[in-house]
Formats: structure tokens, sequence, C-alpha cells
């Protein structure tokens, strides 16, 4: 581990190509299923054996700090995008922090937040030619080594090898992240070969991607960048010259050291091209190499590679949760809340949660896309959030919404508070079924034990807080005209959102 070395976790994305697991609120870098850590600890562990924990920027939205993220979040430093811009100006803004903070030249480990990786050991020695790479002033992408003609993901076409540094590695032995990954794993020597990069290519298909196999010299993209902070900076000068300009007001006028004028962000950031790294510097920049990687990766963009991924049964199906299957083959079948059965069926993917079911088959399941663009043609709120939504505080589980009322059972952390807030359109009624409550209204401050309840008039000044050991549950009942969550104004809260 260096000082001089960082990860940037990029963790703003939606991740819908897996709904309806995965959604806006929670998408599935933070998801955890059953005790498993999720996909973004996972990413934060991996990284940490390199960085320290101290070292790792998380570049993520509001939505996720202030919501399912939070509890995952809260530790480590964030840059919070004020706009989804697509990942040139999220590379760019944590380019300019990681200036900012660490006082010299950092060398930034850019890497997915809700990818998997089967030998982490294997990782970490591909990541110690990258820097090394970096450390020469060279842009480094990590190419996947393709074991299969795959159209889902853009390749990378090497060019004149740079350097060979050969790493003895006997991976087998270390513990992998995740069993029954299909393989790429690196045995035996490493031999950490450098590439100039030939071409960047587009999603291929199956024809020009069996060709790409069969020809080799061809490396899926991962999306995974090592570079120094002023390099990538320098890049942007030279092909991304708006991004960059505006980069240079948000130091003067947003950057103060470690803190974030989040409101002068807003107003640049707003500002800034909507583009991707691939395409804004990488497919142009001549300081861009390729490392060949095998380390058993995924990066679990369809139930498809989600089903690859993860150890099968006897025959051959993918079990999650309360699963009973008879006579039926090669599916991935996960239960979130009830019974999930299936009998006779073969290459199917059935995705059960509270309020959506999803039936296709594996192989189709890339198409989840045109689901997801007809929900949100509709308008549909399962698209965005699931019954039970997590906040900094707990979490609340909706039971029941009708035009005239909507019931909510609120879960609040020992030591945890509902910010002091106020409605402008609806009442509630709180009856406490869990724990003792204290409640603020309008400045006076009361208890409220089991199977008691106050009533909270429509812009009354009110907060809730649990100051007991275990959770605190409570049934909240909203009357009025409107129950949407922009309805909340917040006067003071725990959590600094506003």
């Amino acid at each position: 581990m260096t000082n001089n070395i960082f990860g940037v976790i990029l963790a703003g994305g939606a991740g819908t190509r897996l709904w309806p697991l995965s959604r806006k609120l929670l998408p599935k870098q933070f998801l955890r299923l059953g005790k498993e850590d999720s996909l973004f600890e996972k990413t934060v562990s991996r990284i940490t054996p390199l960085t320290g924990i101290n070292n790792i920027v998380v570049v993520t939205n509001k939505l996720h700090a202030f919501g399912s993220g939070y509890h995952q979040l809260k530790k480590l430093r964030m840059l919070i995008e004020p706009e989804a811009r697509n990942t040139a100006p999220a590379i760019g803004l944590a380019c300019l922090y990681l200036l900012k903070i660490c006082g010299n030249d950092p060398v930034a480990v850019v890497l997915p937040s809700d990818h998997m990786i089967a030998d982490r050991k294997a990782f970490l020695k591909v990541l110690s030619v990258a820097v090394k790479e970096a450390e020469k002033g060279k842009i480094v992408t990590l190419g996947i080594t393709p074991d299969s003609p795959e159209t889902g993901y853009g390749y990378i076409k090497r060019g004149k090898p740079i350097t060979v540094t050969s790493h003895k590695s006997q991976v087998t032995s270390h513990k992998p992240e995740v069993t029954g990954h299909r393989s790429q794993v690196v045995n035996g020597d490493f031999c950490g070969e450098v590439f100039s990069v030939d071409k960047f290519v587009e999603k291929p298909d199956f024809e020009t991607a069996r060709k790409y196999l069969e020809n080799g010299g061809y490396y899926w993209n991962a999306g995974m960048f090592v570079f120094k902070a002023s390099v990538m900076l320098e890049e942007f000068k030279k092909y991304l010259p708006a991004a960059y300009n505006l980069l240079e007001k948000i130091n003067k006028e947003a950057f103060e050291g470690e803190k974030v004028n989040y409101d002068g962000l807003a107003t640049l950031f707003s500002k800034m091209p909507a583009i991707s790294i691939d395409y804004a510097v990488m497919e142009k920049s001549d300081r861009v190499c390729v490392i060949p990687s095998k380390f058993g990766w995924s990066d679990v963009g369809s139930w498809h590679y989600f089903y690859s991924a993860l150890p099968k049964d006897g025959n051959g199906n993918v079990k999650l949760g309360d699963v009973l299957a008879l006579d039926a083959r090669d599916n991935l079948l996960y239960s979130g809340s009830r019974l999930v059965t299936a009998i006779g069926v073969k290459n199917l993917a059935i995705i059960e949660t509270s309020d959506a079911i999803l039936v296709s088959e594996i192989n189709h399941s890339q198409k989840v896309k045109k689901i997801v663009d007809e929900l949100k043609k509709q308008n549909r709120r399962e698209l965005d959030e699931h019954i039970t939504v997590e906040r900094p505080w707990g979490s609340y589980t909706v039971l029941d919404d009708l035009p005239n009322y909507k019931v909510k059972k609120l879960k609040i952390y020992p030591g945890h508070k509902i910010s002091y807030q106020y409605h402008n359109r609806r009442s509630e009624h709180w009856f406490v079924v869990k724990g003792s409550a204290e409640v603020t209204l309008d400045g006076k401050k009361m208890k409220i034990r089991k199977n008691r309840h106050v009533d909270i008039p429509l812009k009354a000044r009110h907060m809730l807080f649990n100051p007991g050991p275990a959770d605190l549950e409570i049934i909240e009942v909203q009357s009025g005209a409107y129950f949407g969550e922009d309805d909340i104004i917040r006067l003071n809260d725990f959590y600094g959102r506003k």
C-alpha cells in the first residue's frame, strides 16, 4: 500500500438491467443477497490492500448517498455528483479532487462498483503492473481475455507490446471471491504483458465476436483504468476542452481543500458534456495501453451473466431464497419475499420481489431493458423503488397506498432520527408497535411508548427519535390529497440532507 495510490469507485449507476431486483433507489451495487456483502462492499475490500481504506473516493449521487448506500458509504470519502453526466465528467471531477486532497500527483485506480471478480490476488497482481505503467505517464486499461464470443461487451484490440514483467503467482490457493464462476483465473506465472492499443471497438454481432475470439488479440473492455490524475486532466485539456475549462472553474469556485461547495458545483457540473470516458479520451489518446487480464471477471450486466457467475446445484439451477424446484434444469430461481416453486422448466430466470415478478428465458434476459423502457413510459413506481425503501435512519415499507390515505411501517435504527420537518399536503398518525419513541411536535418533546399513538397535524413541525437499544417500529397513516416524498420540508437534518 502507498499513500500515493487512490481507488476511485464509480457508484452512481441505476443497474436497471437486473430489474426487478435492482432499481433506481436500490441499484445492484448496494444489494445484499442474504449474508453476502454487496458488490460495492466487495469492490472496496478488493482494492483496500493496494490503497488503504483512507485512500478510497466514491463518486455517487444524492439518491444513493442518502438512501440505500448510506451505511455502506458513510465511512468513505464521497464525491456527490449533482446530476448524472456519464463517466468522463465523473472521472474528471475525481481527478481534480485527488489533486486537491493529496498534495502531489496521485495514481488513480478507477473501478466500477458493481462487478464480480473471482480471484482477488490475481487482480491485485495486474493492478501492480498497471500502477507502474501509470507512474510512467501511461493511461492503463485492463482488457479481459475473452473465453466466449460475447456480444454484450465492447472490445479492445491490442497493438504492439510495450513491456513484459514476470510475476510469479500461484493463486489457486487463494480463496475466491465468488465460487462457481466460469474460468478466467491466473495460474502460475503472470507475465504482466503491456500492449499499446490499436483500437476500441463497439459491441459486435455474434459472428464478429467469434472472429475476435478465433484471431486473438482482442479483449473485453471492463471499464477499469489506472492513471496519474494530472495525466488524465492533460488529456481532457487536449480532447475535451469544454469539460476541462469547466473543471478549472470548479477548482476555483467549488473546491475548498477537501470541502466541496455543492451549490457551486451543481451550477457548473450541469454544463458538462454527457459523454463516456471511452469516447472522450480512451479512443483518442496515444497514452493508452492495455494489460491482458484473467481474474474471473463479470460485470453482472444481465440475469444471464448473474446466473453464469454463481454456483449451481446438480441440475444446473441457481436457487436463492425460499425456492423449491422439481424436474427443473439450468434455471435461475430467486425468491425475495415468498415461496417460489418451479416444475419441469429449463433455461428460465424467475425473479420474485414483493411487488414485481420477472419470467424470462435466461438467454433473452438482456432484453429486460425493453421492459424497463416500457415501465418508464407508464411512469410505474416499480421501476424506481421497492415496497421497502432504505433511508439513513432506517427504512419504510409501504403497506397500502390509496388516493386518500397511505400506510407505512417505519423502522428507525437505535440512536437515529427522522429530520425535523413538516408537510404542506398531509397529516400523519403514528402508532408505536415496537420500542419507545421520542417525538418532537412543534418544539415540545414527548415519550410515546409501545401501543401508544400521536397525531401529527398538517404543517406541524415534527421529529422522530429512537433513544432505545433496539429498532423502533411505527405504523404511520398519512391522510390528505398528496403523499409524495417531495412534500417533506426539512428544517434540520441529522444527515445533512436538504
